[in-house]
């Protein structure tokens, strides 16, 4: 296992680009509009970081957060050379849009969703060496062993463009080198939002057993019915709750960006096994994309884990721990598992963990 941590980067030294941005004299943009968008606005907020503007193309609003939404070219035109910070996830394009004429920097903040904006330190990997190198035993190809080098070294410089040499554009869940989706699933959708999974489950199949939506924000839970009637889907499921170890009630705040569990949450949720919640249902597929609670959803699903043997994808890049948890969990609860994983998106909060 020693050939692992030869390739893990050593060295302390941060790019610390919240730092250089603070230090920039030219006025900064951020490109996209999207959920991350929003992410990368409260993170440069709490830097006292001020963007001028938000670059969309092609956007049916003129303002965001105080700031004019404008194509880049009226931004060019406004504001002259102007520095780029990425409010999506397509880190792949910064090199070329670097290039692009009026843009002088591009910036691609890596330790950015759900609030997870603390370094990771080299301390930090060798404190827990034993638990990586017993991940990196645990992926089934080289690919994936790859892609696990370049998250910790991507999180340790803040360099995206480790990333890059393992990155393949076309994985996503349900389109992945590991398993087929047939017709005949029974999805799971943890942390459902709006229906934007389902919609990428119906682009690879159309018919299918039955779908299981579980999400727990109310909002998000009304745009998921309305799509659903719609579209006239049938042999779908919602269930406004939260998945955990056990039935209980926790506190939960809700939050455009990082909704989910904790003390000092606004509201009490409903959580439920979801060994109890889906009782003598089939299930195939378990999709969870969350930061709080995913080792505490899987111990609740020990019971469907171990006799259906469910296909699973999981978010796991989010923070320092969830290539040390996630897998651990699985293989306690079930050591017939395989596990892979690939980048969705060339940043590490886009890396999915499949288990089948």
């Amino acid at each position: 296992m020693e050939d692992f941590f030869i390739q893990i980067v050593e060295s302390e030294r941060q790019n610390d680009i919240l730092e250089e941005l603070k230090k920039e004299s030219l006025p900064l943009v951020i490109w996209g509009n999207g959920s991350m968008s929003y992410s990368v606005r409260k993170i440069l907020r709490h830097y006292e970081i001020e963007p001028v503007a938000c670059w969309v193309d092609h956007a049916d609003i003129t303002e965001v957060d105080g700031m004019p939404v404008m194509s880049i070219e009226e931004i060019v035109k406004k504001y002259g050379a102007v520095n780029i910070v990425f409010g999506h996830s397509r880190y792949e394009l910064a090199d070329a849009i670097s290039e692009k004429e009026g843009i002088h920097k591009c910036f691609c903040l890596i330790n950015v969703c759900y609030e997870q904006w603390k370094h990771l330190t080299y301390e930090f990997v060798l404190t827990h060496k034993e638990e990586y190198e017993r991940t990196y035993q645990w992926l089934e190809d080289d690919l994936s062993k790859k892609c696990l080098t370049a998250f910790l070294n991507c999180k340790l410089t803040e360099d995206f463009h480790y990333i890059l040499p393992v990155y393949q554009e076309h994985i996503s869940y349900f389109s992945n080198p590991f398993f087929e989706i047939t017709e005949s699933e029974s999805l799971v959708d943890i942390g459902a939002y709006d229906g934007d999974t389902i919609r990428d489950f119906l682009k690879v199949r159309k018919c299918y057993e039955r779908i299981y939506a579980i999400e727990p924000e109310r909002e998000s839970v009304n745009r998921l019915r309305a799509y659903i009637s719609k579209t006239k889907l049938k042999n779908i499921d919602v269930y406004p709750y939260g998945c955990w170890n056990q039935n209980t009630e926790l506190d939960f705040c809700e939050d455009q960006e990082s909704s989910g569990v904790g003390s000092g949450g606004e509201t009490k949720l409903k959580v439920y096994k979801l060994d109890d919640l889906l009782k003598n249902k089939k299930v195939s597929i378990i999709k969870i994309n969350f930061l709080t609670g995913v080792c505490e959803t899987l111990e609740g699903a020990s019971g469907i884990l171990k006799e259906q043997m469910p296909k699973l994808m999981i978010m796991a890049g989010f923070d320092e721990w969830g290539l040390i948890q996630i897998p651990q969990m699985i293989k306690a609860i079930n050591s017939h598992y395989k596990i892979a994983i690939r980048y969705a998106a060339a940043m590490p909060a886009r890396l999915i963990l499949f288990a089948y």
